[in-house]
């Protein structure tokens, strides 16, 4: 059972991937921050491998998690953890996650939206993310887990650098994400191999490729003025001047990861 959820866990990690990253920038250039993410592609290849369950034993939820207020409501429980563990807690304040599950429909999709003060306070968010996406993931099992630490390799977000200097907002993006993920799933296929279940392993990664194929990155940024140009020429603009939408298929990014970068110079 192990060895499903792990593999599984990968086809978390590839269909999230199909993403709308979103900020919106006030004048100060303080806003907020969401990744929109569809699951359901892992939803019906889940489904599809176990077996088949009563209608009336399917998971279905539609609900916001609001942080701040869940701080509030366990603020004695939370006293009690390490000064480690409060750290990265008090960094979710302020933090929204809606999960909206349909299992006998095969949909999953949540998001997760946070404020911030400046361009720089941008430096963490994806840490951020990548603490609700354990909790999301918590939400969306069903008691099994991979071993924490292949689990947390499958699931990180890398960095991701942003700045907003002379008037031009850049976002860069490191070239490890997509080669350390394929050098995780080669692992898992060996030790598929090693135990006799390569059939299986072919099988989830046929399914895998078809999901891959199809994702998406979608990036849309707002700002208080109006653009004056874009680096990317297949980003566009919208009729106000004021958001850039850049859409980059995942087959693309594999192959080169600085496609993601992109740099918006606004009117002064």
């Amino acid at each position: 059972m192990k060895k499903v959820v792990l593999l599984l866990s990968v086809l978390v990690f590839i269909t999230s991937c199909n993403v709308t990253e979103s900020i919106v920038f006030k004048e100060n250039m303080a806003g907020e921050y969401k990744s929109s993410f569809d699951l359901s592609p892992m939803m019906q290849i889940a489904g599809s491998q176990g077996p088949t369950k009563p209608e009336s034993e399917m998971k279905k939820m539609d609900t916001t998690i609001v942080f701040s207020d869940l701080f509030k409501t366990h603020m004695d429980s939370i006293a009690t953890l390490s000064v480690e563990e409060r750290a990265k807690l008090e960094k979710l304040k302020g933090m929204i996650v809606h999960v909206n599950m349909d299992e006998a429909n095969k949909v999953f999709e949540f998001s997760m939206t946070k404020p911030f003060q400046s361009v720089k306070d941008l430096k963490t968010i994806n840490d951020q993310m990548d603490e609700a996406f354990g909790i999301v993931k918590d939400i969306g099992s069903e008691g099994e887990a991979a071993p924490e630490d292949q689990m947390d390799e499958l699931t990180k977000v890398e960095e991701v650098n942003y700045t907003f200097v002379n008037n031009t907002f850049s976002r860069v993006q490191p070239a490890s994400l997509i080669k350390k993920t394929e050098d995780e799933t080669e692992a898992v296929e060996g030790d598929d191999e090693a135990t006799g279940e390569s059939d299986f392993g072919k099988q989830i990664e046929m399914q895998f490729e078809e999901i891959f194929a199809g994702a998406f990155y979608t990036l849309t940024y707002t700002f208080p003025r109006k653009v004056k140009s874009v680096s990317n020429a297949n980003a566009t603009v919208s009729e106000d001047g004021k958001t850039v939408h850049y859409k980059v298929a995942w087959s693309e990014i594999n192959k080169d990861e600085t496609v993601m970068n992109l740099d918006v110079v606004l009117e002064d």
